[in-house]
C-alpha cells in the first residue's frame, strides 16, 4: 500500500509547480507535499514571510527604498544588508 494520495489541482498550478520543483531538484510529489507541510506548520493567522538564501557568484545586491524612507534610514538598511548578504572577497 503506498503512503500516496492523489490530489485533483488545477493545470496552471500543476504546471507552476512543475517549475519550481525542477528549479529545486525536487520532483513535483516532494514539492507539493514540502508546501503542505510548511502551510499545516504555521499556526492560524500566522504569516509567511519569503526569504531568499543566497546570491549567485558575481550577483550584485540591490536593496530598494522603502516608500518615504529617509537617507539615513536607507543608508544604514544597506550597509546592514551589505554586511550581511555582500561576499566581496
Amino acid at each position: 500500500m503506498s503512503d500516496l494520495a492523489r490530489i485533483e489541482i488545477e493545470r496552471d498550478v500543476a504546471d507552476a509547480a512543475a517549475r519550481r520543483a525542477a528549479e529545486e531538484g525536487l520532483t513535483v510529489t516532494a514539492y507539493v507535499s514540502l508546501l503542505l507541510r510548511r502551510s499545516f506548520e504555521r499556526a492560524l493567522g500566522e504569516e509567511s514571510v519569503l526569504v531568499y538564501d543566497h546570491v549567485d557568484d558575481g550577483g550584485e545586491i540591490h536593496i530598494d527604498r522603502e516608500p518615504d524612507e529617509d537617507d539615513q534610514s536607507y543608508n544604514q538598511r544597506s550597509a546592514l544588508y551589505g554586511s550581511l548578504f555582500d561576499r566581496r572577497d
